[in-house]
């Protein structure tokens, strides 16, 4: 419960008894989350690594457009900060949280998280980090003023009775017990203490989380300080992103009336949650009029960006309360095993590895596997028939319902049909990654039905980009494709070849390998000396005829009709001057991620996907084409690569398997909830 914290304004420390230079064992990193703001960066960030060039400095793009990744992939290469690009806007606290894992991987003690419009002087730090590394499980944060001097914030409180957020300079009444809290904007944390809480709540996206965290860093035995010998300065707004005619942005309006709902729901025991959401409609009134009267006059759109949070903060209120009763479900209740907080059970759907499995599924199934609270077990019909698991995930299902034979068919789909009924009997929660959008082609009515019956009982989905569809009611996850650079770390990797394209991976029709061939071969006048590699298990015996004919009359083909495995694939890609995926269609490319993972670079034809993905990994990597491709096309993509080849290694740091692991296991607690609450509903309902 939220009033459970100790009570009363954040600890304020003697300041004749502080040390007020860092020792020097502490090594302190400056996380920063960038929408839109690099000019704020070169004003307010650049001083500080000025003053002390020991920081270590780690930006995270939260993308906001393709110029202003190029200006701050700039901005970081010209001081030598490190960069991470997610590669859409997972809102502020996830890009912290991704911000964090780096410092911490570059061998960061403390951390500081710091908005981009506010700045502040080695000296000041300085106190903040004397004192951290004197109280490891204290967070602490300055006296923050604005550039008129004013104080903006010498700490704040949480009014746990009526949800109302206060200075602790106010002078009106107090409604009951209040909670200390600190502001986000600029804040000092460590290493152990970071650990101890598990870094900011994604799911508030943007506002509260700082509030949220200060409860979690108190309910784990931290403190809350403020140094009122230190000061920062922010100019409050400044990476707002508003309108000409309203005072705040939309987003603040909307997200500061949901997110408080969101707390409650998380924190709130019954009575608080109830009292919160009766007062919500005259607190989202008076967010409202923090931009001033005026601005409805020129737009509605301050009432209507509240009123949508109002709408959305209630039922995330109710969901939140939802998944804490259904934690707290006993081993009697219908979701036993699903409910566990301390070890999930999960069942992936691929067997366990062999030289054929994706490495994908491979390296997440290491990650979990090493996590405490995940019991995680890979796919027999054995187990999966006569165990029971909390979540089942998903990859590619199509492959339980195949099979080479008719009668492994049959079989496996009556399997597949036992399994479904045995899942809703005991609740378990069906989790898919949406590795592609349609169902395979050429499969029968009957995979077809089983497939749909799977997918109307999954419940929590992984996307692999933003741009994946699905659908809004049920818990999504957006976690991007991992890279594979320790996969291929152990093996020899040989030097490209100048003139040498190389394909990889399945060969399916879909992927466009006839286009590839005959675009290549429009390059014979022009560029005789280039040679085209294709390697690849075909999906089908016509399919290889298919692509043998095709090649037959151009001896710089060479094709490779079979399963490659690691070895082979590292020498095969390392070979190539540029990979090219010739994919009409392309939502997701392991082989894209493979390639770059190998520091090849690819050529991909253009749509959002691979846009991000280019901005992502910096200049160089991938080059992209629109409309057909044609031979002109491959020409055109080795000649810019000649004139500006890469000048660094493809970054790949927002697709590292740690976070990934720690999001899928989030998504199948979010997943477990909602199955459990879906669950006490229909109970409810036939009582």
């Amino acid at each position: 419960m939220v009033a459970s914290v100790s009570e009363g304004s954040p600890t304020v420390a003697d300041p004749e008894a502080r040390v007020t230079a860092p020792p020097a064992v502490t090594k302190c990193a400056v996380v920063v989350v960038n929408f839109g703001s690099h000019r704020l960066l070169r004003t307010n960030l650049v001083p500080l690594h000025e003053q002390d060039p020991e920081l270590i400095i780690v930006v995270v793009d939260n993308y906001s457009g393709a110029v202003e990744r190029r200006a701050i992939r700039d901005l970081c290469e010209e001081h030598g900060w490190h960069l991470v690009c997610p590669p859409g806007n997972p809102g502020f606290g996830a890009g912290v949280n991704r911000g964090v894992v780096r410092a911490l991987e570059l061998g960061a003690d403390q951390v500081l998280m710091l908005n981009p419009d506010a700045r502040i002087d080695q000296a000041d730090l300085d106190i903040l980090r004397a004192a951290v590394a004197a109280a490891p499980l204290t967070m602490v944060a300055p006296v923050i003023r604005r550039p008129d001097g004013s104080v903006w914030s010498d700490g704040h409180e949480l009014e746990t009775a009526v949800g109302r957020i206060r200075s602790v300079r106010t002078k009106r009444p107090v409604h009951g017990p209040v909670v200390p809290w600190l502001s986000g904007a600029c804040l000092l944390i460590s290493r152990e203490l970071w650990s101890r809480v598990g870094g900011f709540d994604e799911r508030f996206f943007l506002y509260w989380e700082d509030v949220d965290l200060s409860v979690r860093v108190q309910e784990a035995g931290g403190e809350v300080t403020v140094m009122h010998d230190a000061e920062a300065v922010h100019d409050e707004g400044g990476t707002q992103h508003r309108s000409s005619d309203v005072a705040k942005s939309t987003t603040y309006y909307r997200y500061m009336v949901r997110n408080r709902l969101l707390f409650v729901g998380i924190h709130g025991d019954r009575r608080q949650a109830a009292a919160w959401l009766r007062s919500a409609p005259q607190e989202a009134w008076q967010v409202v009029l923090q931009g001033g009267r005026r601005q409805l006059l020129a737009s509605p759109m301050p009432v209507i960006a509240a009123g949508r949070g109002l709408i959305d903060g209630a039922g995330r209120l109710f969901a939140a309360r939802r998944g804490r009763r259904a934690e707290s479900v006993t081993d009697s209740g219908p979701a036993d095993a699903a409910t566990s907080t301390d070890r999930i059970v999960v069942l992936q759907s691929v067997p366990r590895p062999r030289p054929t499995t994706n490495p994908y599924n491979v390296m997440l199934a290491d990650e979990l596997r090493q996590r405490p609270d995940v019991d995680l077990r890979m796919f027999s019909w054995r187990e999966a028939l006569t165990q029971r698991h909390a979540v089942f995930h998903a990859h590619w299902p199509e492959i339980l319902v195949a099979g080479p034979t008719p009668m492994r068919r049959a079989v496996r789909q009556m399997l597949f049909t036992a399994l479904l009924l045995k899942w809703t009997a005991q609740h378990t929660a069906i989790v898919r990654t949406v590795h592609n959008l349609e169902l395979p082609e050429g499969i029968s009515r009957r995979e077809r039905l089983l497939l749909q019956l799977f997918e109307r009982r999954t419940v929590g989905r992984v996307r692999l980009n933003p741009q994946t569809p699905v659908p809004a009611d049920t818990p999504v996850a957006t976690i991007v494709h991992g890279h594979y650079r320790p996969w291929y770390a152990p093996f020899e990797r040989p030097a490209s070849e100048p003139g040498r394209l190389t394909y990889f991976g399945l060969l399916r029709r879909y992927k466009g390998l006839d286009t590839l061939i005959a675009a290549f071969g429009q390059t014979v006048a022009d560029h005789p000396e280039l040679t085209l590699a294709i390697a690849g298990k075909p999906s089908s015996v016509e399919l290889a005829q298919s692509l043998l004919d095709l090649a037959a009359d151009d001896p710089r083909i060479s094709l490779q009709l079979d399963f490659l495995d690691t070895r082979e694939l590292v020498e095969h890609v390392s070979r190539a001057e540029i990979v090219v995926l010739p994919h009409t269609h392309m939502h997701n490319s392991g082989s894209a991620l493979a390639a770059l993972s190998l520091d090849r670079p690819v050529l991909m034809q253009d749509n959002e996907v691979n846009r991000q993905l280019s901005n992502e990994v910096g200049p160089g990597w991938v080059h992209l084409y629109a409309g057909a491709l044609t031979g002109e096309v491959l020409c055109d993509a080795l000649d810019r690569l000649r004139r500006e080849p890469p000048a660094a290694r493809p970054d790949l740091s927002a697709r590292e398997w740690a976070p990934a692991a720690q999001a899928h296991v989030d998504l199948y607690r979010r997943s477990v909830a909602a199955v459990s609450s879906r669950t006490l509903s229909e109970v409810g309902g036939r009582q």
